[in-house]
């Protein structure tokens, strides 16, 4: 089949527009033609680097590559089909020009289309834009990437967008980059104003539905967040988005994964930033996120990027959960299955942010790049401590008190000013330095509840006061270690409900097989009412039998423990031991059971997590302590208020950890370290919101 350029550019519908196509797309177009169905194309933005009086957003460069390595390790995009815009080289005209030849001018019915924006946003002439790299100025008009969303020959297109559009006149949300300009917009290029019209002149759009998913990384009230220091420097939505994506398997629906989504966003902000959704179509509900599902059923933690030497390798930990990537030690082990059935290891040498270089433990292993690995043997310091940020409204003097203050807690492990890196918490202070009181921060600069000072208190006093805070923050940090869902070595499943089975979500490990049927009439958006009886079911599929627990950590930052009893495991009293909650073997069994009572969701609303730990062992230390402490105070509901969180999660972690003996380094350093088999233990996040 023949085809001219002049064909070629009146079939499109682009002839009369100023923006011209390019041989090269006229070529890309012409392979497309004889190419597989469906294809897979895809458009990267990333604006790291501005103007000198724009700040930049070194996260952006990061998101396109976290997306460029999934669509092409995971959901089987071919190189040539992705084109990235980076830096100066992301101007209006570029990225407009880009969607018309490489996306509109290639994509045929049933085609798969991504496109993904990541820089700053703001509003100008009324309308939400997006800052181009040639300056705000030069602002693209949401609409008009929208109208041209509107134009592809296919409906199974995502755009993503990771920025916001409420103007901020400053950097940094606590510790976490903004990505919302400084300022509204008030003269738009002339030309970005009338292109709208000229692509409804040169298009008949008026009885074409907008089709299309729509992925934003906050509400339009709300602003995108970029982490920090190399934790790695992303996009919190991207990150969140990219890593779900590499783990998850089977691949949900949209209807599925957006509310988990939406909530492991809101969890790592505090509330702050909540992605949106936008389709049209509700038959979008029932596709799977990015409208295709990934070439290999398998995801995994982490992919192979360069091949040093037969032995040494660099790997990108793109898999990780956000809190194990952070504290993610060296010795720690990923693995492969060959062609053969033979497992085959790698081990941990060093580690910078996302990339890391590894060692295989065989030499007769065949490793190619963008093999996808699984977690193995997971590593830990066994002495994490808290990472505390010092707010920029903290005088000299102030930071000087306050980092030797720090010094002499054991649980603070470095104190560090804003921007440095990734940090647990912020100090800061509310009013004057004479007069001020002091308070306690999450990352995003929101206020810990209940660690606001009175008046004229003294920093040093003032830290001092908070110590009990920062241990319950600590604990929550060594709890958070334990999630491996995605990469758990047991075969589990584990199903929350309402008693109704109006609220439902299920999880469950690779090993494991769901043979059940889905809840058609199920609400699986994740929002709970307050006064809602919940429940969890899990299903053993083990040869042995394992051992639950469920902790729950609330808005307000009080850790509750739910568990059972030794004597009485059917009617709990607080005259009895406690116990962990025990899944006899290839049985399935009820938290709480109809004779155990009802779990009934209370106060406080917002985001709450419940982890649901099972373990082939019973959690000995723990329940040592736990039946030890005359502080832990019991009630009918089963649900214990921990007030010593800190010793209970350093006992969780030493119920779970291997014992590997007395390790050195090659100065013959004893290696001070924590080792989780992730074949002992299956920790499951459950992430919802409580509402009115």
């Amino acid at each position: 089949m023949n085809i001219t350029r002049r064909e070629l550019i009146q079939q499109t519908g682009w002839g009369l527009l100023t923006l011209a196509i390019s041989q090269g797309t006229v070529n890309r177009h012409l392979a497309a033609l004889a190419a597989p169905n469906p294809r897979k194309l895809a458009l990267l933005v990333g604006i790291d680097q501005y103007g000198a009086n724009i700040p930049p957003l070194p996260g952006c460069l990061t998101d396109v590559e976290l997306q460029k390595d999934l669509l092409r390790y995971r959901f089987g995009f071919q190189d040539a089909d992705i084109v990235t815009l980076t830096g100066q080289k992301a101007s209006r005209e570029a990225i407009e020009l880009a969607f018309l030849e490489h996306l509109i001018a290639q994509a045929k019915t049933g085609d798969v289309v991504i496109f993904h924006f990541s820089g700053y946003g703001s509003v100008g002439a009324r309308k939400e834009v997006f800052i181009a790299a040639d300056g705000a100025e030069n602002a693209l008009i949401k609409e008009n990437i929208l109208l041209l969303a509107r134009c592809l020959a296919t409906d199974k297109f995502s755009l993503i967008f990771d920025s916001s559009h409420l103007p901020q006149n400053r950097p940094y949300l606590g510790n976490l980059r903004v990505r919302s300009y400084s300022r509204a917009i008030s003269d738009l290029n002339p030309a970005e104003l009338t292109f709208a019209a000229d692509i409804k002149t040169r298009f008949n759009l008026k009885n074409k539905p907008s089709n299309g998913v729509i992925l934003a990384a906050a509400k339009p009230e709300q602003i995108a967040l970029e982490l920090s220091g190399n934790s790695p420097n992303a996009g919190l939505f991207t990150y969140d988005l990219t890593q779900y994506l590499w783990q998850v398997s089977p691949s949900p629906t949209i209807a599925i994964a957006f509310p988990r989504l939406r909530n492991l966003v809101a969890s790592h902000s505090s509330e702050q930033q909540q992605p949106a959704i936008l389709t049209s179509n509700q038959k979008n509900n029932s596709a799977a996120l990015y409208h295709t599902n990934p070439e290999k059923s398998r995801g995994g933690a982490a992919i192979v990027t360069n091949l040093i030497d037969e032995r040494t390798l660099e790997v990108n930990l793109v898999g990780l959960p956000l809190e194990i990537l952070e504290n993610y030690g060296i010795n720690s082990c990923l693995s492969f299955i060959e062609a053969t059935g033979e497992e085959i290891s790698l081990q941990i040498l060093s580690r910078q942010g996302l990339k890391a270089k590894a060692q295989l433990l065989s030499a007769t292993a065949s490793l190619e790049i963008g093999q996808i690995l699984e977690e193995k043997l997971r590593v830990f310091p066994s002495q994490i401590g808290l990472i505390v940020g010092l707010d920029n409204n903290l005088t000299r003097i102030e930071r000087v008190d306050a980092t030797s203050t720090f010094a002499s807690l054991p649980d603070v492990a470095a104190v560090v000013n804003i921007g440095e890196q990734a940090v647990d918490c912020l100090l800061s202070r509310v009013g004057s330095e004479e007069t001020g009181n002091y308070q306690l921060l999450s990352p995003n600069g929101s206020l810990i509840i209940r660690s606001l000072g009175a008046v004229n208190e003294a920093i040093k006093s003032g830290i001092k006061r908070l110590q009990s805070q920062l241990e319950t923050l600590l604990a929550c940090k060594l709890w958070h270690l334990l999630i491996n869902q995605e990469s758990s070595g047991l075969a589990v499943i584990v199903t929350l409900e309402s008693i109704d089975k109006i609220y439902i979500s299920r999880l469950q490990t690779k090993k494991a097989v769901n043979n059940s049927k889905a809840n058609d009439n199920a609400n699986n958006d994740l929002i709970l009412p307050l006064g809602t009886e919940i429940r969890y079911q899990i299903e053993n599929q083990e040869e042995q039998p394992l051992y639950a627990l469920i902790l729950v950590l609330n808005s307000d930052r009080q850790p509750l423990l739910y568990c059972s009893c030794s004597e009485t495991p059917d009617n709990f009293t607080n005259s009895s031991p406690l116990a962990p909650f025990v899944v006899a073997a290839k049985s399935k069994a009820t938290i709480p059971n109809d004779r155990q009572g009802h779990w009934k969701i209370s106060q406080p609303k917002g985001i709450r997590e419940n982890l649901l730990i099972l373990s082939r062992h019973p959690f000995p230390k723990t329940f040592t302590i736990l039946n030890a402490t005359q502080n832990v105070k019991g009630e009918a509901t089963q649900l214990l208020t921990l007030t010593n969180p800190l010793e209970i999660a350093r006992a969780f972690g030493r119920d779970l950890k291997l014992d590997l003996g007395l390790k050195t380094d090659s100065s013959g350093s004893v290696i001070d370290e924590y080792a989780f088999d992730l074949g002992t233990w299956s920790g499951f996040r459950f992430i919802y919101q409580v509402m009115d």
